[in-house]
């Protein structure tokens, strides 16, 4: 199907760049026929429940799903295997709860043998009934490869919510061409225009390109007017929940699958060269997570100017050296944590490695004359009572999963925490509306932290954290949760994404100082929690230099507060 490169123009806007694909809607195949009683044949466990019911949001039969958190419904054995020759995936849904619900289409093809060889595609659900369509064309693995949808073996959706859901889901069906169309050359300034002639009846224009350098994936239908009238059009658009701003890094992925994660049978802490090669190797998160997306031409915050005044626009920048991790095998021997208060905390047994650090374990410890003495174990028993935060991390690469813990402590009777955290680095899913972590935010620590083997690289390509004195009694996306009674708009809120200016010359810093700077003109931070104003945190590695002299030359004027462009 040829396709025409067009400047595209709405209301005097240029947008940019974008392929204008027409097709003819005429062919649907049912994947899920709801309407006729189909039920879905997968399901993860026996744990979700189905029902077909009238749903009158829907308009109609509807599968009512009650779904547990982590489980899916779907199609084991795809019965319909070619989707290459489609052009989307569509269905309806009705979220009849007040809270956001969010999902992940997961597609499996012939070419699957691995997470990352899969195509996982998040879906956020507000309350309400929304009509999801997905473009066959935008479909991506999940390491930023072509799927194979020509050969589809399954298909599910996923609850990634962080508890049960409850949902109303309407048919499943593929939409293709009978035909298609001819290219239709046009130019877009509040009407379409074919050169004189009308568009074609039942037409639709797939745009692919670029919208203030975030990549989008549009859906235009355009109101036929009687042949006796000259086209005027009033454009009905459907943004696909995935592209519009999750980019993907440039060479994030490739670098990651280059590099053979070691095999490894005992715990490695993170300041070694072992630690380093398993590192390079472990894919933190999806491509289309929050923390891996690119920001570079986020629009900026309407009240940016006002939220960087808040915070400190003279006040210099500064780093915490203070998350410590280890990393665990897969087999690590699980071991109960004692929380006297486990409302908002994940449930263990937890892989908890007799080596653990604690936050600041080594260097802050090697650095301060009256520490120097302290073992390991006295800090892992807080034995000078120095108390703070405490934080502890585990990584588990092999399975991809993390576990957080806050003022973590080694006691006689074992361990115990105040806060306990597990995050599966392997999807998007988000800590339960309103939940705390062992950040203030919601978030996790580890994927933040600037570590070493990112130093010595060269690319730090990942979203950072930092602390703020003050914040705001409200939280944004992927955060779930704040930590203030100020109600200040011009504070920032927990999650609020501030980027350094890109016109910020990085040019006079040492090279570790540059790859920290590009990364938060690239990926930006993240409003973790309340603490020291502009302070980042690196991991106490002793092989990474002092960096204070440096980062303070950079001030709170030099960050602006940036917003996705869909927002």
């Amino acid at each position: 199907m040829k396709m025409i490169l067009q400047r595209i123009l709405i209301g005097g806007c240029v947008l940019g760049l974008a392929w204008w694909t027409p097709v003819t809607l005429a062919r649907r195949e049912m994947l899920l026929d709801i309407t006729h009683g189909q039920q879905p044949s997968d399901t993860a466990s026996d744990k979700t429940f189905f029902n077909i019911e009238d749903c009158k949001e829907l308009g109609g039969p509807a599968l009512k799903v009650e779904c547990p958190a982590g489980d899916s419904f779907g199609d084991r054995a795809a019965k319909v295997t070619d989707w290459k020759s489609f052009t989307q995936l569509e269905f309806s849904v009705f979220n009849p709860s007040s809270e956001l619900v969010t999902l992940g289409l997961n597609i499996k093809h012939k070419d699957s043998n691995s997470y990352a060889s899969r195509v996982d595609l998040p879906i956020a659900v507000r309350p309400g009934r929304h009509d999801i369509k997905f473009s066959i064309a935008g479909m991506l693995n999940s390491d930023g490869s072509p799927p194979n949808l020509a050969n589809v073996t399954r298909w599910y959706i996923a609850n990634t919510t962080g508890k049960a859901v409850t949902l109303y889901v309407g048919d499943v069906s593929l939409v293709g061409d009978d035909q298609p169309a001819q290219p239709v050359a046009m130019t877009v300034n509040g009407t379409l225009s074919t050169g004189g002639g009308l568009l074609p009846q039942g037409v639709v224009y797939h745009i692919r390109g670029t919208i203030g350098g975030q990549p989008v994936n549009l859906t235009v239908i355009p109101e036929t007017a009687p042949p006796s009238e000259p086209f005027q059009s009033s454009l009905q658009t459907t943004i696909t929940p995935h592209p519009t701003v999750a980019v993907r890094t440039p060479n994030r992925m490739p670098r990651i699958h280059d590099a053979k994660l070691p095999e490894f049978h005992a715990p490695v802490l993170f300041n070694t060269p072992e630690a380093d090669a398993i590192l390079s190797a472990l894919e933190v998160y999806p491509p289309d997570n929050p923390w891996n997306q690119v920001v570079t031409d986020w629009p900026v915050h309407p009240n940016s100017r006002n939220i960087i005044a808040s915070i400190g626009a003279d006040r210099p920048m500064r780093y915490n050296p203070d998350m410590a991790f280890v990393i665990v095998p897969p087999d690590q021997k699980r071991v109960n944590v004692l929380i006297p208060n486990p409302a908002e905390s994940d449930k263990g047994p937890f892989p908890v490695a007799d080596n653990t650090p604690i936050e600041g374990w080594p260097s802050n410890y090697h650095n301060e004359p009256k520490y120097s003495s302290l073992t390991l174990d006295d800090v892992q028993r807080d034995k000078l009572n120095l108390g703070g935060d405490r934080h502890a991390i585990i990584v588990d690469p092999v399975n991809r999963m993390l576990y957080e813990f806050f003022v973590f402590k080694k006691t006689d009777r074992g361990w115990q925490a105040e806060q306990a955290s597990t995050f599966d680095l392997k999807t998007n899913k988000l800590r339960p509306d309103g939940w705390t972590s062992a950040d203030a935010a919601g978030l996790p620590l580890f994927p933040a932290t600037v570590r070493y083997d990112e130093l010595k690289r060269g690319v730090i390509d990942h979203a950072l954290r930092v602390t703020v004195r003050r914040t705001r009694r409200a939280y944004v996306a992927p955060a779930t949760h704040f930590a203030s009674k100020l109600m200040d708009e011009n504070l920032p809120r927990m999650g609020e994404r501030i980027r350094l200016r890109r016109d910020f010359d990085v040019s006079g810093f040492s090279p570790e100082v540059q790859t920290i700077l590009k990364g938060l003109q690239t990926y930006g931070m993240f409003v973790a929690d309340n603490g020291m104003d502009w302070a980042i945190s690196v991991t106490p590695d002793e092989r990474i230099p002092v960096l204070h002299e440096e980062l303070r030359r950079i001030r709170g004027s030099n960050f602006e507060v940036v917003v996705p462009p869909s927002q």
